[in-house]
């Protein structure tokens, strides 16, 4: 990698509040998707989806869809802040 993508890499924290594990944080590429952190994050905190929890990231309080690139979460940040949040599943 060179210093010009290493420096548009975006530092990104994950905080799980029903944890005593302390946060999730990597430097990832712009055009890395929510669903990619969200997955790097489930294996961080060793929780996973079962048929009553999902766990979805939340920034600025609201759910961030997976699709969404950390580019356009974070605008022209160079770190963002997520949180893990377990959902219960309807049924």
């Amino acid at each position: 990698m060179n210093d010009e993508a290493r420096d548009k890499r975006i530092h990104v924290r994950v905080t799980f509040p029903i944890t005593k594990k302390g946060p999730y944080e990597g430097e990832v590429a712009p055009e890395t998707t929510v669903g990619t952190v969200l997955v790097e994050a489930i294996h961080h905190f060793e929780v996973q989806n079962d048929s009553q929890f999902t766990y979805v990231l939340a920034h600025d309080g609201k759910e961030a869809a997976d699709d969404l690139t950390i580019g356009s979460v974070a605008g022209d940040a160079h770190e963002i802040k997520f949180t893990l949040v377990k959902k219960i599943t309807q049924g």
